[in-house]
């Protein structure tokens, strides 16, 4: 088996076990073009070669975010420019010093000793510039530019190439040898809720809201708005607009329910039955009203702005009978009071 061929295969078959020793590995693939020095066209030491291109492996080691070293083997086919040429193609081996300008490995530097054939063997030192850009989580394409310079005869070949890498390790940093996991533990200590209501007191805008209310992410009680509406019915005698003392407890609850919400106002609706001329009944309605907004001012003590009396006479009947019982169900008087109450939600 020839040299070259058996470098490239206990290449392929060491990355593996190198991949397993080293974090910073990676191995690559690349197609290079070379330009040879037009003095090797006409010197059989270089059996007249004029150019070529061909394949190549690399395999290298990262020993710091920027330093690393490659051991390279790339095999060209070179046109001929004599017929006195004995052909074959070239292989060259050898390895390089790599300098990453950045830790993402975008951009870096190279500088080589290589072995190179045809003809009779030549060593040249080698230096150039590359660039990398990752294409998924562990595989990067790569292009780099080189010049090779002979050591014992003076010539200078320039190559070009592209490739392909993987990386044998999951970020650009991990390769920094030896590599310790970083586990960090967080621990919750609970700040402190004195009322109880699920917000901490830090953010708590109603400190000490009673427990068995909702509150809001401010730690605030939650309303709902209830309408509230009441209906007093007080009776009176036929053609009277006397306020029975024994209707006052019922009168009593609207001055309640009015100091209980101090924004809201009652208008007292009075009502008669059909009996008499509307004229009549209309005077009376509006007497009787005025007589239970008396009360509630005198006895309840009820700001008298907050209480009108207004009289309705036989247009709002409850009850359209002939009889004696519907009329005394028509003499009545209605508070009908709408309000907006705000009642706290328990849990």
């Amino acid at each position: 088996m020839k040299k070259g061929n058996l470098l490239f295969l206990i290449g392929l078959a060491l990355a593996p076990v190198i991949s397993q020793a080293q974090e910073g590995v990676y191995v690559g693939g690349f197609y290079e073009a070379v330009t040879t020095d037009s003095k090797k066209k006409t010197d059989a030491d270089y059996d007249y070669i004029d150019g070529g291109n061909g394949p190549g492996i690399e395999i290298g080691v990262l020993f710091s975010p920027t330093w690393g070293a490659r051991l390279e083997w790339g095999q060209q086919d070179y046109d001929r420019a004599s017929a006195l040429a004995s052909g074959g193609d070239e292989r060259r081996l050898g390895l390089d010093l790599m300098y990453r300008f950045t830790e993402k490995n975008h951009l870096y530097t190279f500088v080589g000793l290589k072995s190179v054939t045809p003809g009779v063997g030549h060593s040249v030192i080698n230096a150039g510039l590359g660039g990398s850009v990752p294409l998924a989580s562990r595989w990067s394409v790569f292009a780099e530019g080189a010049v090779y310079q002979g050591m014992k005869t003076s010539f200078t070949d320039i190559g070009t190439k592209a490739g392909i890498r993987y990386q044998f390790y999951n970020s650009e940093t991990d390769f920094i040898n030896p590599h310790k996991p970083v586990h960090t533990v967080v621990i919750s200590v609970p700040e402190p809720d004195l009322d109880k209501d699920g917000v901490i007191d830090r953010l708590d805008l109603c400190p000490g809201t009673p427990r068995q209310y909702l509150v809001n992410e401010d730690g605030c009680t939650i309303a709902e708005q209830f309408v509230v509406s009441m209906q007093l019915n007080v009776l009176f005698p036929n053609d009277s607009s006397d306020v029975d003392p024994a209707y006052y407890p019922e009168i009593k609850k609207v001055a309640e329910f009015l100091e209980r919400n101090p924004d809201t106002a009652v208008e007292i609706g009075g009502h008669t039955s059909a009996p008499a001329s509307f004229e009549y009944n209309l005077k009376l309605s509006d007497a009787r009203a005025k007589a239970v907004a008396k009360v509630l001012v005198d006895e309840f003590k009820v700001d008298p702005e907050r209480v009108t009396g207004k009289g309705y006479g036989e247009s709002r009947l409850l009850d359209p009978a002939d009889n004696e019982m519907a009329h005394s169900t028509n003499r009545r008087i209605e508070a009908i009071i709408y309000a907006v109450d705000m009642k706290n939600i328990t849990r």
